[in-house]
């Protein structure tokens, strides 16, 4: 058998589910929700959802950079996930499509914020008239 497998969960402990990025998530302790999102993203590498939710956390905090970074990553495994199904739908259910769609914001988001032109393009905020 090849590749890396994650061990088991220690005794008293569940196996990770990608849910598990965003349970309990208090705005003020973003640190500890990405360090539990990254223990998941570990458990879970193949698994499109925890990249996107982590992708969420990171953008919260501020850290653009790897939000984006997560959420092509996301898409890239969902793909993956596709391509299975297509080939052998017995593997298992399509990609949710809800994950899907916002798998594909964030995407959209990201390329606005990565594109040279639309950062450095002027507010659409108008300054207000000059009063008569």
């Amino acid at each position: 058998m090849g590749g890396c497998v994650s061990a088991p969960p220690e005794p008293g402990q569940r196996a990770a589910t990608p849910g598990d990025c965003l349970r309990k998530v208090q705005i003020d302790q973003l640190d500890a929700a990405l360090q539990r999102c990254n223990a998941v993203v570990t458990a879970l590498p193949d698994d499109p959802q925890p990249r996107n939710d982590r992708s969420l956390l990171y953008s919260l905090a501020g850290n653009n950079a790897a939000a984006c970074r997560d959420s092509f990553k996301a898409a890239e495994l969902l793909e993956r996930q596709r391509k299975v199904h297509r080939q052998d739908p017995d593997q298992g259910p399509p990609p949710d499509r809800v994950l899907a769609e916002e798998i594909s914001l964030r995407q959209r988001s990201c390329r606005r914020l990565t594109n040279r032109p639309a950062a450095a393009a002027p507010s659409p905020v108008r300054p207000a008239a000059p009063k008569p």
